[in-house]
């Protein structure tokens, strides 16, 4: 009778660290690398790729959707336009379709890093495109990400940082006001 009741508690105890395991070793497949088609770009700094699954880009961070344009009313309740509005596309806008063109549609080779998921749970990587070049670089280097490096995720830290003095060093994108 002990030994079934030893067996039943020590089942309770295993099983869950038993599925953390399985989960593990699902987020950790490949355990550093992966190849991936990218669905979607719907931010400078995610893509959702061909299985659902959502990916933030480490050691960047986007500097968030488009702004909207301000709407004044007149006394009525109507809006007014602007008639001298300047036909100028917003830098996030900018972002996202650069980001777009880098990525979407493309078979890419995403690596992941020490920690494979961000503090708002979101799987992270460093997404390698077709030509070998990294896409989280290439949108640093041009400004339209903010460099973001979130310890223990470090293997790319001093490549990001010196490609972010480039951009800031040069006033690209962002880093131009």
């Amino acid at each position: 009778m002990l030994i079934i009741r030893i067996l039943i508690v020590s089942s309770f105890l295993i099983t869950p660290l038993l599925a953390h395991a399985e989960i593990d070793e699902l987020i950790h497949a490949d355990s550093s690398n992966k190849e991936a088609l990218v669905l979607k770009v719907p931010a400078s700094d995610m893509i959702v790729l061909e299985d659902g699954q959502r990916i933030k880009l480490l050691g960047v961070e986007s500097y968030g959707p488009p702004s909207r344009p301000k709407v004044v009313f007149d006394s009525k309740g109507r809006p007014i336009e602007d008639k001298e509005v300047e036909p100028t596309i917003p830098l996030e806008e900018q972002a996202i379709v650069i980001a777009q063109d880098l990525m979407e549609g493309k078979k890419v080779r995403l690596e992941f890093d020490v920690e494979s998921r961000d503090d708002k749970g979101y799987k992270t990587a460093y997404v390698f495109l077709p030509d070998g070049h990294m896409a989280n670089v290439e949108l640093l280097r041009q400004g339209f990400v903010r460099l973001r490096i979130r310890p223990p995720n470090v293997k790319h830290e001093d490549l990001l940082r010196q490609d972010y003095q480039e951009a800031r060093k040069e006033q690209r994108g962002f880093l131009s006001y």
